[in-house]
């Protein structure tokens, strides 16, 4: 991966997401080659939901799937969000929340290549969808449609 897009984005995550994405907070950057993921670890826990519209007033954003968990092992929601590659920003947002619907970590995804965030969410979209209670979710149709 190529240093400059982290650095870039490092720059940026505190205004895109300010709740969410302070640099203080960053505890990994794990280089996976076409792709690093940025760990961050909140300060507070936040709702779920107040990620969500912070997610959603942001408009370089597109929420890809909002989900409910419901299983003997596990509760909680998951969400992604990723921004629209027309700006050049290759990024992708994940977050778990946990039982109490309260997110403590967000996941980011910077890529290296267009090709690869969109197979990379086509399958984040696929996995997430499957079985799960879907609160929303984009459809591929319009995922792919913002590649083009």
């Amino acid at each position: 991966m190529n240093s400059k897009e982290i650095a870039n984005f490092r720059q940026l995550g505190d205004m895109m997401l300010p709740r969410l994405l302070d640099a203080n907070f960053l505890r990994n950057i794990d280089d996976y080659g076409d792709y690093a993921l940025l760990t961050y670890h909140l300060a507070e826990p936040v709702p779920i939901q107040s990620a969500l519209d912070d997610m959603e007033d942001n408009m370089d954003l597109n929420v890809l799937y909002h989900v409910e968990v419901i299983s003997a092992a596990t509760r909680g929601e998951h969400c992604c969000a990723y921004y629209v590659p027309s700006g050049g920003k290759m990024y992708k947002v994940n977050a778990q929340s946990r039982p109490d619907r309260m997110l403590d970590t967000v996941y980011v995804y910077v890529y290296e290549s267009l090709e690869v965030m969109l197979e990379a969410l086509k399958e984040d979209l696929l996995q997430h969808t499957r079985g799960q209670h879907v609160i929303c979710s984009m459809d591929m149709a319009r995922l792919v449609a913002d590649f083009m």
